[in-house]
């Protein structure tokens, strides 16, 4: 098949909220067999992905990662460009969503194994604010157009209480995360080699998030960078 569809098939049952063993009793297969359709050891047969799209409500082009639209109508013709259903731009905007997807969907599968409530919620609110703040920048971009999805004490341009808002949140998830460790609880595996064993359908896109935002936070700091090597030398 090729590695998308090992990919989406994972996402899309982590997505869904379910184990591998209650979906591969749904799809009528074994749960060591699914695992490896997941993880890419073996290939179905197209009876199987036609199972699959139904389960999931999905097109097979989604499924087999020729389109990131589930409907099936933003895909990529056989000679490599858009359709003409949609824009170039677009088609980019759904390529860039997937890889932050797969990463998310990671990291609360490994926030998870803390069996943590406390991390699991301060990690949520912090990712909620962040998207918060980015749909009101997007709604507020336009002060001709008005939205009635904020509150009316909301609709005003943002005086900085948001970026601290999200200060706090990322406070309160370091301290929960610090008690936790403190507790002596266990934590989740962080290799690279364990994380690309247990996830090979989100680890290449998590690795491309951190390494890019790695290095444009660290371009931002050139003085601490270059005092650091000075004192080195």
């Amino acid at each position: 098949m090729n590695e998308d569809f090992a990919h989406t098939l994972s996402l899309l049952r982590k997505e869904k909220g379910i184990s591998q063993r209650v979906a591969a009793e749904d799809l009528g297969i074994s749960q060591a067999l699914l695992s490896h359709y997941e993880n890419g050891i073996r290939e179905p047969g197209l009876a199987f992905v036609a199972k699959v799209c139904d389960y999931y409500h999905v097109s097979a082009d989604y499924l087999l990662g020729r389109t990131l639209d589930r409907e099936g109508m933003m895909g990529q013709s056989s000679a490599g460009g858009p359709k003409s259903g949609g824009s170039r731009e677009r088609q980019q905007g759904l390529e860039l969503r997937k890889p932050i997807i797969s990463a998310i969907v990671l990291l609360f599968d490994l926030l998870n194994r803390l069996e943590n409530t406390a991390v699991l919620q301060a990690a949520a609110r912090y990712l909620s604010t962040c998207v918060y703040l980015l749909f009101r920048q997007l709604c507020q971009a336009d002060p001709s157009r008005q939205s009635d999805l904020f509150p009316a004490g909301l609709t005003a341009p943002d005086p900085g209480v948001g970026d601290a808002e999200v200060q706090l949140c990322r406070c309160q998830y370091t301290m929960a995360l610090q008690t936790h460790v403190m507790q002596r609880r266990p934590m989740p595996p962080v290799s690279g080699e364990l994380l690309s064993h247990d996830y090979p359908w989100a680890y290449p896109a998590l690795l491309d998030i951190l390494q890019d935002t790695g290095k444009r936070i660290a371009g931002r700091m050139p003085e601490q960078t270059s005092g650091r090597r000075r004192r080195l030398g």
